[in-house]
């Protein structure tokens, strides 16, 4: 998790994350997940912060600034350099990834948006032996979703810079436009949409973390390929999937981390 002094600079200066965002370019949820350290922030977006907050660079992103000088005089610049400027807040690559996906039964492909630290994760991921008695999902998330992909089911995946057509996460479904969550069965199927109430803040006490975010966390831990995940729908009606029948499991950002009100 990255350090930052976004959040101090900006209620110094008595201004809300919905204002920073608006003035920035970018969605106050990103604001809220960059000064919480969940995710680095692009250059770019970096430099429009402390552009709006009248801060330079080094002040604002402390732990990056060193990092981007020696960034910047290397000849060669890999995911392990990337990945090391990126644990100090900056993000340098700027693509906008998109990964191509087909599915095990699924006859036409996925475009899925991916956060370029994301990216460097799959690479590594996906070349790791798949267990036979678990099921292995990958967990990544693009600007406004977030994804598990049952390795199992990937068949074929390819990095993008631009891919024709609407992407997953779109909304492009107008009958579904009311889910937050999509549950993609194995074998083509189908897709299962569903409407739940956002999760509320991480309690401390407790460390219960909310309904998806512990979906995503159960997913992520390799379970049993028999085991039953559960959501409940915004009418309080329980639904129970099999590990095994699901291929992907998406999820609105929205719905994981509600954004505060700091008004």
């Amino acid at each position: 998790m990255s350090q930052n002094f976004v959040k101090q600079f900006r209620t110094q200066q008595s201004m809300t994350q919905r204002e920073l965002a608006e003035s920035v370019g970018t969605s106050q949820q990103q604001i809220q997940r960059i000064e919480s350290g969940k995710i680095a922030a692009k250059l770019g977006i970096a430099q429009a912060i402390c552009s709006i907050l009248n801060k330079p660079l080094h002040s604002v992103f402390p732990e990056a600034d060193k990092s981007l000088a020696a960034f910047r005089n290397k000849r060669y610049r890999g995911d392990e350099e990337l990945e090391s400027i990126a644990a100090d807040g900056i993000e340098m690559d700027g693509c906008e990834w998109i990964v191509k996906l087909f599915l095990q039964g699924h006859a036409e492909p996925l475009f899925l948006p991916i956060l370029p630290a994301d990216k460097r994760r799959f690479y590594s991921y996906f070349y790791e032996e798949v267990q036979r008695d678990t099921e292995q999902f990958f967990v990544f998330d693009s600007e406004s979703h977030r994804f598990a992909l049952n390795i199992r089911n990937v068949v074929f995946h390819q990095f993008l810079f631009e891919a024709p057509g609407m992407y997953v996460g779109d909304a492009n479904d107008d009958e579904d436009d009311y889910a937050n969550v999509r549950i993609t069965l194995t074998d083509g199927r189908g897709v299962i949409p569903m409407c739940v109430e956002a999760d509320e803040a991480e309690d401390e006490e407790t460390d219960y973390l909310g309904q998806l975010a512990s979906a995503f966390s159960v997913l992520e831990s390799n379970p049993a390929p028999g085991e039953r995940l559960q959501i409940t729908d915004a009418d309080g009606e329980d639904a129970f999937v099999r590990v095994g029948s699901i291929a992907m499991l998406q999820a609105s950002l929205d719905a994981l981390y509600p954004v505060e009100n700091d008004d």
